[in-house]
């Protein structure tokens, strides 16, 4: 049966592929085998080739080979692959060479690699991969399934909590097999910064062998111990990475870049977070149009040694706990279908990507560079800045917190085709802070000084108050349906524990753990450069960070006294962008009404400023599923003359709860607040 499966399969599951995108056509049945399972391997050789055999390298947990390593080839062994219809082989006379590898060979967490070797016509043998490849080797992982854990936040002290087998895999798992001195000395020894290492991935069933793993970080590098990751895979490699709701990111990687989750090392104020203020931070600038690195969690499990757990010590074993993965700035990840090819630059390191056929990127990044920093005229900024994007990034930096941003560093850029730049965001592990740290803003804020451009920011931060904060509810407010459905994976339904708890096991405590003792600290206190501050957790566990999080990004202080680097957190960012977003002299709020179906009536225009209006804009956003939030347009329109609009049927065509809403822009460009919405809900 695998034979056959083989036979018609066989160009669709062989890995790695080639340059071209077409795979090489050997291939194993299954993927990825489970211990005692049999596997088929089947090579579609040139016609006169006389013979085949097999060779197997058995890599056995904790004892990784690298390919420069002396043993590489020395611990091979043979068996031969026929095409004679027989002992597996599905037809014979084909060119299709079969050999079945035995079901004792398959033990758990063992790596498999195989290569061919064939006789030609001419008599010569003929490897593949070659030796010479960058990749000389195929593979397969043999997996049971992770292994049931047990862990104490610390141990002799709190609770043990078991974790189950059935909740590991409610988390996409990425395992690393490598040398445990390699991951040692890349993980915590200074001497070897940004030193790459040799291992294999596997992920959803394929081995990526002879990647390059390295720590990654700037001031952070080593701070904590659980630290920051970068994986680097070879020119034939790429990694399709399917976030933790089963979406996949829009395109494949050739790297990775793996964060601890914890918040900056520096000042673990919010530890126990679990990357809730990275992810939900990347996934809300994306909401708001501005190119945004695709980003999730990933389960990180890391093969260095014989146990994959150890009764008596809970730190020995595969598990690393809970990391947020983020894409490269690559135009292809920032957005949820990818963006044009375009240029895109770090701040910090440089030119990320340049697109095909550009010549000097450097000085196309360098002109850009020297003209925002000249204090140009209004004109520039709207030739050379794609406006739009840098209003919403600049609103969620405030309503976020975002203290750690500056205009060296924390951020990046992307070139339009029409040569306008979008700014990127970049290293959210200092988000939700009530105090200035570092600027918080970037260069091209030089662009608000111009009257027009800073009226036209008013109206997005608005955009962003109305559509994505109004109301903390889960149901009515944007923000909590978003919190509640990122958190989905933290807290799998049905399940006694959670992967944050899992993740304060694993590392408080930890003999690798510099900061011992950091997680869900309550209350706890921090200094920024903007002065001291403290918040306290309603519930001292991963709900308290949701309810941290919502209560600061929505209008929940009581006095509703806000200013910036206050130092309060409660309702900190709503405050800060409802300041940057007032506006005395902006028209009226409309109500609107349900005239008929589809058609709406809104309010008359009222100006306390006595200004004109110059249009009604109306609105339908998208709610209440999983990948529906308002701040996304789903349908615009503006109305130059009446108050009444008509809204095709086809507008709300899918199942699910609509919104409709308006608001008055006057003759000077301000627009008012959106009005309370109409909803429209659509049944299965």
């Amino acid at each position: 049966m695998l034979a056959c499966q083989l036979l018609t399969s066989l160009l669709i599951l062989s890995a790695p592929t080639t340059e071209a995108g077409k795979p090489k056509d050997i291939a194993h049945l299954p993927r990825q085998p489970k211990p005692d399972t049999v596997v088929v391997v089947a090579a579609n050789l040139p016609a006169g080739t006389k013979s085949a055999v097999l060779k197997l390298q058995a890599v056995a947990p904790g004892k990784y080979i690298r390919k420069t390593d002396a043993e590489y080839e020395k611990t091979w062994t043979e068996q031969p692959m026929t095409d004679d219809g027989r002992n597996g082989d599905a037809k014979a006379g084909d060119g299709i060479f079969t050999a079945t590898v035995p079901k004792e060979t398959q033990k758990h967490r063992t790596l498999m690699r195989y290569r061919v070797v064939s006789v030609n016509e001419a008599g010569a043998k003929v490897q593949q991969p070659a030796a010479d490849a960058e990749i000389p080797n195929f593979a397969w992982w043999c997996d049971a399934g992770p292994a049931e854990w047990t862990g104490a936040q610390v141990p002799g002290k709190t609770q043990k909590d078991t974790y189950p087998t059935a909740f590991l895999n409610t988390m996409p798992t990425m395992h690393l097999i490598a040398k445990a001195d390699d991951v040692a000395k890349s993980q915590w020894d200074g001497n070897h910064y940004k030193k790459k290492f040799p291992g294999a991935i596997v992920y959803r069933g394929e081995v990526f062998d002879h990647v390059q793993f390295n720590n990654r970080g700037q001031g952070s590098t080593y701070a904590s111990g659980k630290n920051k990751w970068g994986v680097k895979f070879n020119k034939d490699q790429k990694v399709g990475i399917v976030d933790q709701d089963g979406v996949a990111w829009p395109n494949a990687c050739d790297s990775l870049n793996l964060n601890p989750g914890g918040s900056t090392p520096h000042l673990p104020i919010h530890r126990g977070i679990t990357g809730l203020d990275e992810v939900l931070s990347f996934k809300a600038y994306r909401l708001a149009g501005v190119p945004s690195p695709s980003v999730s969690w990933m389960q990180w499990r890391v093969v260095t040694g014989a146990e994959e757990v150890n009764a008596k010590d809970q730190y020995i074993g595969d598990l690393w706990g809970l990391y947020v993965v983020v894409a490269e700035m690559d135009p292809k990840q920032l957005s949820a279908t990818g963006l044009a090819d375009g240029l895109t630059v770090s701040m910090q390191s440089g030119i990320k990507h340049t697109p095909k056929g550009m010549m000097a990127a450097d000085k196309t990044w360098e002109a850009y560079v020297n003209g925002m920093r000249s204090n140009p005229k209004e004109t520039w900024w709207r030739e050379n800045l794609d406006l739009k994007a840098y209003y919403g990034f600049h609103a969620l930096n405030r309503l976020l917190g975002n203290v750690d941003l500056r205009p060296d560093g924390n951020h990046g850029y992307y070139r339009n085709a029409d040569g306008r730049w979008a700014p990127i965001p970049w290293d959210n592990d200092m988000m939700f802070v009530p105090r200035h740290h570092q600027p918080g803003y970037i260069d091209a804020v030089r662009c608000l000084n111009h009257e027009k451009i800073q009226l036209e920011y008013r109206n997005r931060a608005r955009d962003i108050l109305d559509l994505y904060v109004a109301d903390r509810s889960p149901t009515g407010g944007q923000l909590a349906q978003h919190i509640a459905d990122m958190t989905k994976a933290i807290q799998p339904k049905d399940c006694k524990v959670d992967w944050s708890k899992l993740d304060a096991a694993v590392w408080d405590q930890n003999p690798h753990m510099n900061q011992k003792g950091s997680y869900f600290v309550n209350p706890a206190s921090g200094d920024h450069f903007g002065g001291h501050w403290s918040r306290k957790l309603a519930t001292n566990d991963f709900d308290g960070f949701r309810k941290y999080i919502l209560d600061f990004c929505t209008d929940s202080r009581k006095s509703r006294k806000y200013a910036p680097n206050d130092g309060d957190p409660v309702g900190y960012g709503w405050g800060y962008l409802a300041h940057e977003a007032n506006d005395d002299s902006i028209p009226a709020t409309p109500s609107i009404t349900k005239k008929a179906e589809g058609k709406y009536e809104a309010g008359e225009f009222a100006s306390p400023a006595k200004h004109k209006a110059e249009a009604l804009e109306w609105r339908v956003g998208r709610v209440g599923q999983p990948g529906w939030y308002e701040l996304t347009d789903h349908w615009t329109t503006t109305l130059k003359t009446g108050k009444e609009v008509s809204i095709a049927k086809e507008v709300f065509k899918d199942a699910g709860t609509y919104r409709v809403r308006a608001r008055w822009r006057d003759g000077t460009g301000r627009c008012g607040h959106w009005s309370a919405p109409l909803e429209v809900v659509v049944k299965p």
